[in-house]
């Protein structure tokens, strides 16, 4: 962010547990950034699209470069040719996400700014139900999530099915081996075609590998067996968002908010966005990169899961020639890394081994445990539910229909398993982060920004989740 910008973060702190990462700021940071965009939004109205232009152009050399991973065979190139291309694949998605990192410090500041001016303008406490349902109807978002998107086309797919006797009682009466071999030509490619488009959809940042066909053919079968009236879903998802804008609008009305509070509240909403977008090609990138890493492992004799514990910087040619299996192997169990900015460049520190269980002491010592958790209203609701932690994607599957999602923070492979949770609660984010966008689209009730949920609460603990009041409350 610094050469981007000119500010941004300080110190970072990476936390590896196998496959689970935690990834942790500073909190004055949030602050400084946020505090700085906004004294330069204030002096320049331009200042956020200019922003905005920076990052684009960061973005198109990153969507030039997967361009180049897809146009490549990747089987067929040396190792030098592999090695050089996952070192610019990777460089061109750090850079891509320099700029956009703004966007957590922004909504830092931003958020509790415009609680503060909506607070005089309606003349009610935060903490009033009232205030919430009015900033609940002034944060929904105005265009579809990429998640959203693919949902509905997903249902498009559907309505070909339902409106085909034979193809629906494929469906609804089969097996998914029967289906899969009796499935039409035509069917059958526009499956793979909505599979091709968006590959990304629930990635994570160490899971590389898209769905595939089979996993929408299931889908497809679960939903279709559900019984929903897939023409009345569509329409209400094509129009959730006009509604959301013409409340939005409305109220503003009604409220007489000034121009000023206005600007703020585009910017947040319009960051909330820009956080989707940024979400995308991240996965988008990580789905490349991970293409890349495979062939990279073949043809170097290294351990996949093995290389994506290290930095890219840290994988040079000579490096990878004589790579040291041992230190490979330590790094897969768990290792933190810690980097601090000197002037312009980041310093970073590996802990593995002995280090790291003296660390991880500390860091425990630190975290008091309450029977009664508190963070902020993304979504409003209430629930009584057996609370799930979930750290990795092998977690989803043990969510069951009413259970209370608990995560560090969810992304686009959460969905499925947020869809059967009665509420969903997280440690980290903002009222734009993935968890908040999703929990309103699902009109399901969240919590988000408790700081300590994943780490006071156990599976099998009973919970009622206020989100009206931002508690979680333990009630066994």
């Amino acid at each position: 962010m610094y050469p981007q910008i000119g500010y941004g973060y300080t110190e970072i702190l990476f936390i590896f547990d196998k496959d689970y990462l935690e990834f942790h700021y500073l909190e004055k940071d949030f602050a400084n950034i946020g505090r700085e965009f906004m004294k330069r939004f204030k002096a320049n109205p331009e200042y956020f699209k200019e922003v905005l232009k920076k990052d684009a152009k960061l973005v198109e050399i990153v969507w030039r470069t997967i361009a180049k991973v897809r146009n490549s065979n990747l089987q067929k190139l040396s190792k030098e040719e592999l090695f050089k291309l996952y070192q610019k694949m990777w460089y061109a998605y750090r850079d891509s996400i320099s700029v956009s990192h703004i966007v957590e410090g922004i909504s830092y500041v931003a958020e509790p700014l415009f609680k503060k001016k909506l607070e005089q303008i309606t003349e009610l406490d935060r903490h009033d139900k009232k205030f919430k349902e009015t900033f609940n109807v002034l944060m929904q978002p105005k265009k579809p999530s990429f998640i959203s998107k693919e949902h509905i086309d997903l249902l498009k797919i559907m309505t070909t099915i339902a409106e085909d006797k034979n193809l629906l009682s494929l469906f609804q009466k089969e097996s998914l081996k029967n289906i899969i071999q009796k499935l039409s030509a035509s069917i059958r490619k526009k499956i793979s075609a909505h599979k091709e488009e968006y590959y990304y959809n629930q990635l994570n940042y160490y899971h590389g590998e898209s769905l595939t066909d089979t996993n929408y053919v299931k889908e497809i079968q679960k939903l279709l067996k559900s019984n929903i009236y897939i023409r009345q879903r569509i329409k209400e998802e094509e129009i959730r968002y006009e509604n959301n804008n013409e409340k939005r609008n409305k109220l503003i009305k009604e409220l007489h908010i000034d121009e000023d509070t206005k600007k703020l509240l585009d910017l947040i909403i319009e960051v909330l966005h820009w956080q989707d977008d940024r979400k995308k090609h991240m996965l988008c990138s990580v789905y490349h990169m991970n293409l890349i890493l495979k062939e990279i492992s073949k043809k170097f004799t290294i351990p996949l899961e093995m290389l994506k514990c290290y930095f890219p910087f840290e994988l040079t040619f000579s490096k990878l020639e004589s790579f040291d299996k041992k230190d490979g192997e330590e790094r897969m169990k768990h290792f933190i890394v810690y980097m601090k900015r000197e002037e312009d460049d980041m310093k970073f520190e590996v802990y593995t081994g002995k280090e790291y269980k003296e660390f991880m002491d500390v860091y425990y010592r630190n975290f008091v445990l309450e029977s009664d958790i508190h963070g902020t209203c993304a979504s409003q609701g209430s629930a009584l539910g057996t609370v799930k932690v979930c750290k990795t994607r092998d977690d989803l599957d043990k969510v069951d229909k009413g259970d209370v999602l608990v995560a560090s923070m969810t992304r686009p492979e959460f969905v499925p398993a947020m869809k059967k949770a009665s509420a969903i609660v997280t440690d980290e984010g903002g009222i734009t982060c993935h968890a908040a966008i999703v929990a309103r689209e699902l009109n399901k009730p969240c919590v988000i920004g408790t700081k300590i949920a994943t780490k006071a609460l156990k599976d099998g603990d009973l919970v009622e989740v206020k989100a009206n009041h931002g508690i979680v409350k333990k009630i066994k």
